[in-house]
């Protein structure tokens, strides 16, 4: 069963240099989360090392949705058949509005919903928070595998002046 250590801090700098250590503990990045009133940009803990597969999943819903909408338009032509003035059943410029449409409409929804995947929301689990927070308090909240590991967290989290430090699992 895993436990989870929230410790606050005050300074931001103070937050920033105990993620060395805890990477030398290996605690991984995944396990370790900022929470805070401050939006605080990308890498001010870390740098992840993890590149964002968004491009490739925005390609390929696109490509799927250029061919869903040359399935659907040709499809359509074909089967209302309408024959007007001894022109083509097929009509390419209303195909290409349709499939320009649908690559758009594909790469957008198929990026929209696997950025919601990868950062796991909507989360419906309660979250370890505490009060202190809101009130621009830094939260830096780490998870472990076990207690002794737990131990470990608190005491680094001690040294490098957690101004408090509660410990439980994900819901207190």
């Amino acid at each position: 069963m895993s436990t989870t250590v929230l410790g606050l801090f005050t300074q931001i700098e103070n937050t920033a240099e105990m993620v060395r250590p805890l990477e030398e503990m290996s605690v991984l990045h995944k396990d370790i989360s900022l929470i805070s009133v401050a939006p605080y940009p990308e890498g001010t803990l870390f740098h992840d090392e993890d590149h964002s597969p968004m491009w490739a999943v925005a390609l390929v819903c696109g490509i799927v949705g250029f061919f869903a909408a040359v399935v659907l338009a040709g499809w359509t032509q074909w089967h209302i058949n309408i024959n007007v003035g001894g022109k083509p059943t097929w009509s390419v410029p209303p195909m290409v509005v349709i499939c320009y449409e649908f690559t758009l409409a594909g790469a957008v929804l198929g990026t929209f919903f696997s950025m919601l995947w990868w950062a796991r929301l909507p989360d419906w689990n309660e979250l370890a928070y505490d009060r202190e927070i809101s009130k621009s308090k830094i939260g830096l909240l780490v998870r472990c595998e076990n207690e002794e590991k737990a131990a470990k967290v608190e005491e680094l989290m001690k040294q490098f002046k957690a101004s408090s430090i509660k410990r439980g699992r994900d819901d207190f």
